[in-house]
């Protein structure tokens, strides 16, 4: 599990290798552009250490972003996963900005899918 630089309570990130995909759960208080650029990073270096095309996403942040910030963050993920399936599941169910998540993240190159639960989440990227 690792943190924030510079601030253990920004929010925590914890990654598990998975049969034939990367799982992480992103969790914080606040959701910034900042701070998803910074675990989007840690994400994508495992990707690339362990050749990983699909991921399975768990956010838990409490407040999320507003459409300026989710465009800043769906510029960063397509920058740098352009081609991956991404399964996402919030936990707060923050549904109109994850629909806009969404699709900026198909206009970039990502196939982003929206989840309620992690089950149908793995049950999708094991079939795609």
């Amino acid at each position: 599990m690792t943190s924030a630089p510079g601030s253990d309570q920004d929010y925590t990130l914890k990654m598990e290798d998975r049969d034939g995909y990367l799982y992480a759960l992103a969790a914080g208080e606040k959701l910034t552009a900042l701070i998803s650029a910074a675990y989007w990073n840690e994400i994508a270096g495992r990707c690339f250490d362990k050749n990983f095309d699909r991921i399975l996403i768990e956010k838990d942040f409490v407040e999320p972003v507003g459409p300026e910030e989710m465009l800043l963050m769906a510029d960063h993920v397509g920058g740098l996963l352009p081609g991956r399936r991404i399964a996402f599941v919030d936990r707060h169910q923050h549904a109109p900005i994850n629909e806009l998540g969404k699709k900026l993240a198909r206009n970039r190159h990502v196939m982003l899918q929206l989840f309620d639960s992690v089950m149908a989440a793995e049950k999708w990227l094991r079939a795609n």
